[in-house]
């Protein structure tokens, strides 16, 4: 069973999420979901971008989808909020150019 963003998702999971993505035009992200499971890989390291791709399609999850679902979108909150600036943090506004 892969390990995708640290949740242990079963094979037959797994296939489907890369199904889903196919329907979806994400063939890059399915490829690499499709060669882990072949090739028995434990861990799959995902992009960014095939981390968008996964939430994208993960709309109404269940099971260890919904799982996955919840960890790449708090990986992607926090991701985003180490972006902002300490200003922004405490004021919620953007510092100011100059």
């Amino acid at each position: 069973m892969p390990i995708l963003a640290g949740v242990r998702v079963s094979r037959e999971q797994t296939l489907e999420l890369a199904a889903m993505l196919t329907r979806d035009g994400s063939d890059h992200t399915a490829r690499v979901l499709l060669e882990a499971t072949t090739n028995g890989q434990e861990f799959v390291a995902l992009s960014t971008e095939e981390r968008e791709a996964i939430l994208a399609v993960l709309d109404r999850p269940t099971g260890e989808l919904a799982e996955l679902r919840q960890a790449l979108f708090d990986e992607l909150a926090w991701r985003r909020s180490g972006l902002l600036s300490r200003r922004e943090r405490r004021t919620g506004f953007p510092a100011r150019p100059g």
